[in-house]
């Protein structure tokens, strides 16, 4: 059977995915966003991270010329948020809290609805497809803790079960 685009869609639809806000300033110091799902830890040595982000995205522009950019894991109850961040709104931060990333030029961390995240700056960038992939260096983090936020077969889901995070220095 072709792989057509509902069928490739159904295919990527049959895994769950973690669910994430990709968070940047544009160049006005504006708070620009969207949702993905599009992640893939790379490296641990050096700390890498990979994100896919759709070309017709209206936060491209913004990432490409900031360098710099936080994931936002989020947790379960961020439902609205991400389905927000998913739309074409252009008042996606409007009265929403959020503070500035020691690294990555303050890029917004969405502590209230983040289990962690991950300041990042750009090292490459890649086109794929309909795709443009970031490949980025992590400056700086924080776990949070919570409940991850799942994405499957086209609806949010909470983790079945909240687990404690490994200890930060490697050590079991």
């Amino acid at each position: 059977m072709p792989v057509t685009r509902d069928l490739f869609r159904a295919l990527s639809g049959s895994f769950p995915t973690g669910v994430l806000i990709i968070a940047t300033l544009d160049e006005h110091g504006e708070p620009k966003g969207l949702t993905t799902q599009a992640y893939m830890g790379l490296s641990t040595d050096p700390p890498l991270m990979l994100v896919a982000i759709d070309k017709t995205s209206r936060t491209l522009a913004a990432l490409r010329s900031r360098g710099a950019f936080v994931i936002n894991f989020l947790k379960a109850g961020a439902e609205d948020l991400a389905t927000l961040f998913a739309s074409k709104s252009d008042e996606k931060f409007k009265g929403l809290r959020w503070e500035p990333a020691p690294k990555a030029g303050g890029a917004p961390i969405l502590s209230g609805a983040a289990l962690a995240y991950a300041a990042c700056e750009v090292i490459e960038i890649r086109e794929a497809g309909d795709h443009v992939l970031f490949v980025v260096s992590v400056e700086a983090g924080e776990v949070l803790g919570g409940t991850p936020l799942m994405y499957y077969k086209r609806a949010y889901a909470a983790w079945p079960e909240e687990r404690p995070a490994p200890p930060v220095d490697g050590t079991a």
